[in-house]
């Protein structure tokens, strides 16, 4: 790193820790900008309790995507989520990254609105 040292919190160190912290975690698609849901659990399982989320990119598994996601964390609902990127090339590409995309922002629910 460019002589900034990026501090990751205990309880999103690993898989294992995320587990543990039963924190929020998502991936975000660089190419297609989808955000979807992770389950540290099921990662932990994957890839090893001790594996650090920090700079892993996965396949997106949106369909006719061929993009690579990344992951971002929060403690719980209401903090900031933290994106899992330290390495400078990984951090920078992000600049060029698709923008957020979800369900609220593509208008397909609303917040606070039961779907019927």
């Amino acid at each position: 790193m460019s002589g900034i040292d990026r501090i990751i919190p205990r309880w999103a160190s690993s898989w294992g820790q995320l587990t543990r912290s039963k924190a929020l975690v998502r991936s975000q698609c660089q190419c297609c900008g989808i955000q979807q849901r992770v389950d540290a659990s099921v990662q932990a399982l994957r890839f090893g309790a001790g594996t650090s989320p920090v700079d892993q990119l996965d396949g997106c598994n949106v369909v006719g995507c061929h993009g690579r996601v990344y992951f971002l964390v929060a403690r719980t609902y209401g903090r900031q989520w933290l994106t899992m990127l330290s390495r400078d090339e990984l951090r920078a590409a992000l600049a060029t990254a698709a923008p957020p995309a979800n369900a609220v922002s593509l208008d397909l629910v609303r917040l606070g609105s039961p779907q019927s």
